[in-house]
């Protein structure tokens, strides 16, 4: 990748061994020395771009929020914002699934309740997914198929919750539901109030 350091490899290598270990075995059940073992690095490295194990979380973050980045901008501008809107959502539970994965979301949504991380949070104005939302809806209020009384930012928060809402009944379940399934059936009922001359 053009911009590339030696460190920023290093990083990116002990995020990937970390996660595949999580994913494999559990996050309590992963030490700092067995992702070092797997990274081929030494202990002390791992500390020059991580304070603690907990701080692959906030990395996880980060990379959601390049992914978010990434689909927003292929997604064809002319597509309908509906349809651009969906695609969003539909990213997000692939990449929740398939990438980051059941226990890991546990763990997130663990420290949320705790308390010990907020930057975790969707809803703050700061992260992807909030802003990409955002932005689509104010272009569908922009060109009137948006219908909603709700300003842009309030009907992202509510899709937001909606999303998680999903998100955590997959990990009450286990992961026995589909999630971009589940997911989906809740847009597709919040989308109804939304939009005006609906077309499939």
């Amino acid at each position: 990748m053009k911009g590339e350091t030696k460190g920023d490899r290093t990083k990116q290598q002990l995020y990937r061994c970390a996660v595949e270990l999580f994913r494999e075995k559990g996050y309590d059940q992963v030490s700092v020395d067995e992702i070092v073992k797997k990274a081929g690095t030494a202990k002390g490295t791992f500390y020059i771009y991580f304070s603690a194990k907990a701080d692959i979380i906030t990395e996880m973050l980060r990379q959601y929020d390049d992914y978010y980045d990434q689909v927003i901008a292929q997604l064809d501008p002319g597509w309908r914002v509906e349809r651009r809107l969906e695609a969003m959502i539909q990213a997000a539970c692939r990449f929740t699934q398939d990438v980051i994965g059941l226990d890991l979301i546990r763990v997130l949504y663990t420290k949320e309740l705790s308390g010990l991380r907020k930057d975790t949070d969707d809803l703050n104005e700061d992260r992807a997914l909030y802003q990409i939302l955002t932005g689509l809806l104010e272009e569908g209020k922009r060109s009137g198929v948006c219908v909603s009384p709700l300003e842009a930012r309030e009907l992202a928060v509510l899709i937001l919750r909606g999303i998680r809402a999903a998100f955590f009944e997959w990990c009450c379940r286990d992961g026995a539901l589909d999630l971009t399934q589940e997911t989906m059936r809740f847009w597709e009922v919040f989308s109804q109030g939304l939009f005006s001359n609906r077309t499939n």
